[in-house]
């Protein structure tokens, strides 16, 4: 008997990570033998008892467990989940698959878990069914759901949903168009503006068969939902990585800004909180320019940090390999800056000086003065926020200058003080050959400037996390691409910025206006730990990057999934506090969660450097996670601080040490006394870092510290 093609579903994963150690190996043997002849005895491969879909089948893995697939014709066989043995053939009775009228492409539909999900979405607050409530859905005919891609058999179960809640409850339970349709209706939008904005951007323009499988196996809407390959290799890879390194969703209606086949007319920003997919639109956006990209041009892609940079061109690879890397530059803001200044300095280009080292100079330079009235920290933050930032090079424009964001006023003879100290540091560090980051941007961004169109290397440019970036940075990319349409494709949070850059794009010739777009759909963090980390930030505002308020709350931002309550808790000490972190730990491992998949964070890395060892003297694998190195799985644990845990995601996050003494970290804080917007600001970034800390976490979260709480755990709920 000829051997078979296995397609992989997306949902598989799920069952897989669920399963013991010793079970997952078993799986990809599974997997072979399924490949080199279905109707071996060893498989017992057969269709359940009352199976809604005759063309599902069960096979053995072990005595005790068994796999749910799909079958068409003799070689196709989709996997859906491994679980075990009663619970596959109660899964197996109740999915179907079917081809989606609209995409094209294959879908599952659970109808056991969307009905058994609604049934408990079903009740009032008080227990008793919400019968009076019309259906939420009751303007949407069985036609219109049709026309839309919702399977005839989820309908029913739409007619008895009434509340917003209770459409939360169900989605993660959909195919994917469905899901989308379904939420963008519950929002308030017609049939006609889901069909033009979800609907018909995911629609194939290809004529569709439903009972011809194959055509629909090529199909892109099957490969969102589908891992199809029939190489062993493959299939042992995708089982031993995470989710995440292997799969980039894009769902329809990020796909309309990644996608957009019209050309922006200018610079365009997508915002969003975290876990509504910025970055895999950014990823996407930058493969669909590369698509049409004439040939000798170039595309810069580009963040904050070396680590962000590096997670970017690994997923860049992973979504359209070397021949999409070979056209895009991908390169953190900083090593853009430095590479134009080294290419017109050449060996004269100074040595580039971090940020801690320029403020430590500040610091010696004020203490040289006579009776220290000048803080080091201030100045620090006035070279950077005020003359950087405006690239000042003489006295008298920084006498005329404006000091927007600074809470000390400097009258004539301070700016006066204030200047020749600048002018002295600027002297130390010429002597020595060196320079700051921030300094080096704004030299940049003077050199670019100076470029005629033809010159300038970038055709388009993406820009991650663009909240982080300062004024000079800005400066620098509008430079480095000429004005035109699609030059700038922008997206960040102004809720995640952990830097203490603030700037305006408009002021350096970036006119969004128009052209700026909001993620509003949470797809990574459950409801619960949204809300907890939601209220970390209490009612502090915002700046969206263009002097406007950029708010979450009140503004359809959600997640579509639904898990366990974050935990809180003080403890009297800090050896109780991490005796309780081992327990914690251990506790996520016995549910299942894989050491890997746990991330331990802290503000200072002395904490994150007790935190392993606490977890090590409790016999439990940690490595502590520093600078660009990515630890291997087998490592444990991961343990971090709060400024390396941006950009990565992991199913339980523990946060430690979240008492007063740490959040804020003093020394991060300018005094109040000494400028009190500033401190503010600070703050901000403090309470900033706490809140992108928590929304790391996809299933389980705990925050917890010894003594006093950090006044952040205790902030007024916004309303």
């Amino acid at each position: 008997m000829s051997g078979a093609k296995v397609i992989m579903a997306d949902v598989f994963g799920k069952s897989y990570d669920a399963l013991d150690g010793s079970v997952q190996p078993l799986v990809l043997q599974f997997i072979m033998k399924m490949q080199r002849d279905p109707d071996s005895n060893g498989l017992n491969l057969k269709p359940p008892k009352g199976a809604k879909d005759k063309r599902v089948r069960t096979a053995r893995v072990t005595d005790n467990y068994r796999a749910v697939l799909m079958h068409y014709a003799d070689r196709i066989y989709y996997l859906v989940a491994v679980l075990p043995h009663d619970d596959a053939y109660d899964f197996a009775a109740n999915i179907l698959f079917d081809i989606n009228k609209v995409t094209g492409g294959i879908e599952l539909i659970n109808l056991g878990s969307l009905y058994g999900t609604l049934s408990g979405q079903s009740k009032s607050a008080d227990g008793t069914a919400d019968a009076k409530a019309p259906s939420l859905f009751a303007g949407v005919s069985d036609a219109d759901f049709e026309r839309l891609g919702v399977h005839y058999s989820i309908v029913p179960a739409l007619r008895e949903i009434h509340s917003e809640d209770a459409v939360l409850g169900i989605v993660e339970t959909l195919p994917k168009l469905a899901r989308d349709v379904i939420l963008c209706l519950a929002d308030g939008m017609s049939v006609e503006q889901v069909w033009e904005q979800v609907s018909s951007v995911a629609a194939t323009e290809d004529e569709i068969d439903t009972e011809d499988y194959e055509a629909a196996i090529e199909r892109p809407a099957t490969k969102e939902a589908f891992v199809v390959t029939g190489d062993i290799a493959e299939f042992g890879r995708i089982l031993t990585e995470p989710l995440s390194a292997w799969r980039i969703f894009l769902h329809p209606a990020q796909r309309a800004l990644a996608e957009r086949k019209i050309p922006y007319r200018g610079p365009a920003r997508v915002t969003g909180g975290p876990g509504t997919g910025k970055t895999v639109v950014a990823l996407h956006r930058v493969k669909a320019l590369a698509d049409r990209l004439p040939p000798g041009q170039a595309i810069l892609l580009t963040t904050f940090t070396t680590n962000l940079a590096n997670l970017l061109k690994s997923h860049l690879k992973d979504l359209g390999g070397a021949q999409l890397l070979a056209k895009v530059d991908v390169r953190n803001i900083d090593k853009v800056a430095y590479g134009t200044v080294k290419e017109s300095f050449g060996p004269e280009a100074p040595s580039r000086l971090k940020d801690s080292e320029i403020l430590n100079r500040w610091i010696e330079l004020a203490q040289e003065q006579p009776g220290h009235h000048v803080d080091g920290r201030f100045l620090d933050t006035e070279w950077k926020q005020v003359v950087l930032a405006q690239d000042i090079r003489s006295r008298d424009a920084y006498f005329v200058a404006k000091r927007a964001g600074r809470g000390r006023r400097l009258n004539r003879p301070e700016r006066a003080q204030v200047w020749s100290l600048i002018e002295e540091f600027e002297r130390r560090l010429d002597r020595e050959k060196a320079a700051g980051v921030i300094q080096l941007a704004a030299q940049a961004a003077r050199i670019a400037s100076g470029w005629s169109d033809e010159e300038r290397p970038y055709r388009h440019i993406v820009v991650d996390e663009a909240q982080d970036l300062h004024a000079a940075h800005w400066k620098l990319l509008r430079a480095l691409v000429p004005e035109g349409d699609d030059d700038l494709f922008i997206v960040g949070d102004a809720h995640q910025r952990i830097y203490d850059n603030r700037t305006s794009l408009s002021a350096h010739g970036i006119n969004i206006r128009g052209r700026s777009k909001r993620l509003t759909l949470n797809y990574r963090t459950t409801r619960q730990i949204l809300v907890a980390s939601l209220n970390l930030l209490g009612k502090v505002e915002f700046d969206d990057l263009d002097g406007n308020p950029e708010r979450l709350r009140g503004y359809g931002y959600r997640s579509v999934l639904s898990g366990a309550s974050p935990e809180t808790q003080g403890y009297r000490t800090a050896a109780e506090e991490m005796t309780a972190l081992a327990q914690r730990v251990e506790g996520w491992q016995q549910e299942g969660v894989k050491p890997h998949e746990i991330a331990v964070v802290a503000r200072t890395h002395a904490l994150a450097n007790a935190a392993v060892e606490a977890l090590r003297d409790a016999k439990l694998d940690a490595v502590k996670v520093e600078d660009s190195r990515v630890p291997d799985p087998d490592e444990g644990a991961q343990v971090m601080t709060m400024h390396r845990i941006k950009g990565l995601e992991y199913r339980a996050v523990a946060i430690v040490g979240a008492g007063a003494q740490h959040m804020p970290l003093p020394t991060a804080l300018t005094p109040e006394a000494e400028d009190r917007l500033q401190y503010a600001a600070d703050l901000r970034r403090e309470q900033s870092l706490l809140f992108v800390s928590a929304t790391r976490a996809r299933e389980q979260l705990s925050i917890t510290w010894s003594g006093r709480p950090s006044q952040f755990l205790e902030s007024p709920k916004a309303e």
